[in-house]
Parts: structure tokens; sequence; C-alpha cells
């Protein structure tokens, strides 16, 4: 806890000058003793000044709620919630002050009390001007609504901790959870509310190819186009199935089937039109695969991995100046993408643009030393060591 914000809750609330029974005992110089000890984080300190402090006078709100601080800055969250709420007995208003409700709801969550909890928590976060009350009180928060089934609580929680503590791996992890929770949540609802209807074939489509049962997948999402033919996604997704599986003489013909009717049901499809184009890069079509390139870019203005493949098409077939543009567009898309720099620096020197080519080929290498670089510490996290970098060439055009 930082003295800023224990400076400013004792400079509101102040702590008046004790009655007491010893001469030998000085309750302002205690008062003192342990707002300092809170202030440079000695927390056994400021217990032994509060306690004592409410040995000498036992009715003061402010010595219990100093205690109360203590207590949970010592990781003794029950111990906390019970001088809290003597704190809050003694004097109901300290509910509506801008700390102790945080402090209060914090020590109640984090004890097991997560119902009494909840409504503390809930007083506006934002007012928290320490970074480690927010975000324990926006944490206990999320665990509280969810083990309460407050799920529309446990987003806006999650939602400010996302905010507030953006790379925080223990936000991102409990974010995580929380997201598959209420997933798992919602397909079980579905499933008790309709289980007949062509969403739970859908969810359990999802569900076979997740796990790479590919067949068993396409069994369930023809279930679903058998109950609603015209359905937006489905034929896509069998078509990528398809591609998923062992490649058979019929495979590309079968998928661009599916990428077909998909498009007949939804022409404004820009992955089905991108997969086509693969399929026609794949067979050396060039001037097809523009085309169904060229349109991805159109339906999706932001789709990098459109503009790069048409820029690789055009630069193969022979047509780099009017690959350039495309490759540009791929390269602003995605700076960190290698392979687009090192596609844009051949359109460049198949140009004539040599300068501009080589400034390519430097961009290249820096994202390629830094892709490289990013997948190494992602080994070294999942690992726990370090992996050699593996460095490659891109295809080539």
């Amino acid at each position: 806890m930082t003295a800023a914000v224990l400076g400013a809750l004792f400079a509101t609330t102040g702590f008046p000058a004790q009655k007491t029974s010893s001469a030998t005992v000085n309750p302002s110089e205690l008062a003192t003793e342990g707002k300092a000890a809170l202030e440079r984080g000695d927390s056994q300190a400021a217990i032994h000044a509060y306690s004592t402090l409410i040995h000498l006078d036992p009715h003061s709100a402010r010595n219990f709620e100093g205690l109360g601080i203590a207590y949970y800055t010592a990781g003794r969250p029950l111990d906390a919630a019970q001088s809290f709420s003597k704190a809050l007995k003694l004097e109901p208003a300290l509910a509506h002050t801008s700390v102790f409700p945080h402090f209060f709801g914090a020590s109640l969550a984090e004890s097991g009390r997560c119902r009494e909890a909840l409504p503390y928590l809930k007083k506006d976060p934002s007012e928290i001007q320490e970074p480690v009350l927010k975000r324990a009180v926006e944490m206990d928060g999320i665990r509280c609504a969810m083990e309460l089934d407050e799920e529309q609580d446990a987003l806006n929680f999650l939602s400010m901790l996302n905010r507030d503590f953006p790379k925080d791996p223990q936000a991102l992890y409990l974010t995580v959870h929380v997201y598959s929770d209420l997933s798992t949540r919602a397909a079980q609802r579905l499933l008790t509310t309709d289980p007949g209807s062509y969403q739970v074939h859908e969810l359990n489509a999802e569900s076979l190819e997740m796990q790479n049962k590919w067949k068993e997948a396409e069994e369930e999402y023809r279930r679903v186009l058998a109950m609603k033919p015209d359905l937006p996604g489905i034929h896509y997704r069998i078509g990528r199935l398809i591609l998923s599986e062992p490649r058979t003489p019929a495979t590309l013909e079968n998928a661009r089937r599916e990428f077909e009717a998909e498009l007949k049901i939804d022409p404004r499809n820009a992955g089905a039109e991108f997969v086509l184009g693969e399929l026609d890069l794949q067979q050396r079509q060039w001037d097809e695969a523009e085309h169904y390139f060229s349109r991805a870019t159109q339906l999706d203005p932001n789709f990098g991995e459109a503009y790069l493949e048409l820029g690789r098409a055009l630069v193969t077939s022979g047509h780099a100046a009017q690959a350039v543009a495309p490759l540009e567009r791929a390269v602003k898309l995605e700076p960190g993408n290698p392979e687009g720099h090192y596609l844009l620096a051949t359109a460049y020197r198949r140009a004539g643009r040599a300068q501009d080519a080589n400034r390519e080929l430097t961009a290249y290498r820096q994202a390629q030393t830094t892709a490289s670089q990013s997948m190494q510490g992602i080994r070294a996290g999942v690992l726990g060591r370090k992996a050699p970098a593996q460095l490659s060439q891109p295809s080539q055009p």
C-alpha cells in the first residue's frame, strides 16, 4: 500500500485523541506510528499499534479501520473483515467513504464471503488510486460474480481489469478462464433449452473440429445444413474440414464445391473467396487466383493476407509492377510479417526499383529477427528454457 493512498485515507478520516488510562502510553503517538507503519509496509508494526489503541479505546471506529487495513496488507483477510465489521457497526457512515468499502469488500471476498462482498466491491473501483488494491478488488469482483452467477457483473469487472492491467499475466490468465467458463455455461443452457436445435449440432461440430475429428465434425455440419440449408458459414467450414483431411484425388474439387456453395448463400464471405484463390494458386491458374484474391480484398479492405497472396500471384505471373500496390498494402496492414517485405522487395526489384527493393530487404531481415525472437521467447516461457531461433526463408513466388 503506497503512502499516497494511506495518507489520503488518514488525512480524510483523522484519528481523534484517545482516552487513556495509562500515563506511559500516548495514543496520538500510537496513531502516528500505526499510520507510518502502514505507509512503509510494516504490517506487523501497524497491527501492534492499532491493537494497542483499540485496547485503550474499544469504541473508536477509526482504530478498527486502521487495524483492518493492517490485517489485510498482512495477508489476513479474515481478521481484516472482522475488524472492518466492527468499525462499520461503530460508524455506519464508513460504508460511504472512498476507500473503506473496497478494503472491506476485498477482505470479505478473500474470506469466502462473496455474497456480502460483492456490493462493496461494486462501489466504483475507478475511485481507487492504489494499483495493488484496485487489482485485488477487480479480481475479487470477477471471482465473486462468477461464483454467484452474476455474469454481467463479472464482465464489468473483467472489462475494468483488462483496461487497468492490460499486460498483467494473472489478469490475462483470469480472463481466459472467465470467458471459457461463460462459454461452457452458455453451452449448457443451450443443451438444456433446446437439445435438438441446429445450434446444438453446430456447437458439437465446432467441438469436434477443435479435437481434429474432421469426419465427425463434417457429419455434424451436414446435419446443420439438413435442418437449415441456407445458414451462412456452414459450407465454408465444411470446405475447410475437407482441406484438413488427408488428400485424395477429389479433395480439391470437393472443397471448391463447398466454397462456391457458401458464396451462393453469402456472397460477401471474403474467407471463401480467399480459399478459392489459394486453390487456384496451387494449380497455377494465375488469372483465376488474382480474381478471387482481389474480390477478397474488396470485401474486406483489412484482409492483409489476401493482399499478400494477390501480390504473390501477380509477381509469379510476371506482373511485378501491378503487384507493388497490393503488397504495399499488405505490409502496411501486417508490418511484422517478414514474408510481406520479402515479396515486396521481389516486386520492386523486378519492376526496376532497386533502391526500394533494398529498403524492403532490410525491413524483411528486421521483421524476421523480431518474429524469431518473439517465437523464441514464447518457447522459453512455455518450456521453461531457451530454445534456438529457427530462421527460414519465405516461400518463393
